[in-house]
């Protein structure tokens, strides 16, 4: 069964009461075997609109992703976390397709995460943006992407949302980097421009470090 993600784009407004959230936020994950992917990594951003801080969390699938989000014990947190920031938040289903890859990329450590692209995407050309999904099979099956979403269902569940949600590990940051500037996928890149809107974040992975919001 494919799993499910809270995908998570948001500004800090209160640092000081956004860690209390974030403890309480932590605690019940860990409570519930919810996991982080993504948790305020250093991030770069790429493609369209931003915001200062991205959270991947992964759960066994998009229908506890949408039933968790509205269970009344995380309702306290929920309302510690609008109380101290803006927030863009989407349940959305991961993906259990074919890969660009014969492996996913090995769990990163402290000193080495994983890279991920994460994308929101608004389609203007159903057909062209075929041509874009064929041209990206190339450069992501040489700088090993994994896919962890890939356009599957979505419920926007708070703020802002676009059609398409994309979620792509690497190895590391510097070969996710190393992936959107290459030749390949900057050619790639020109045929989505002319056929979609997108806001995309280049962001480390979530190893059980992380550094407090500023």
């Amino acid at each position: 069964m494919a799993k499910g993600y809270w995908f998570l784009n948001l500004d800090v407004v209160n640092p000081v009461d956004y860690i209390t959230y974030r403890e309480a936020n932590a605690r019940y994950a860990a409570e519930h075997d919810l996991r982080f992917v993504v948790r305020g990594g250093d991030f770069e951003h790429l493609e369209g609109i931003k915001r200062h801080r991205n959270v991947l969390v992964e759960l066994p699938s998009f229908e506890v992703a949408v039933s968790t989000y509205e269970a009344p014990d995380y309702q306290p947190v929920r309302t510690m976390r609008r109380a101290t920031a803006i927030a863009d938040l989407a349940a959305v289903e991961g993906h259990d397709g074919p890969q660009p890859s014969a492996a996913p990329p090995p769990e990163g450590t402290p000193d080495k995460p994983r890279g991920y692209w994460m994308a929101k995407v608004d389609i203007t050309d159903p057909e062209r943006y075929k041509d874009y999904v064929a041209a990206t099979a190339e450069p992501f099956a040489e700088y090993g992407a994994w896919f962890l979403v890939r356009g599957g269902r979505h419920q926007l569940l708070d703020g802002h949302g676009r059609q398409r949600y994309v979620v792509i590990a690497y190895r590391d940051v510097e070969t996710a980097r190393a992936c959107y500037f290459s030749p390949g996928y900057q050619r790639a890149r020109a045929i989505r421009q002319s056929a979609s809107v997108a806001d995309l974040v280049l962001v480390s992975g979530y190893t059980g470090r992380e550094a407090p919001p500023s």
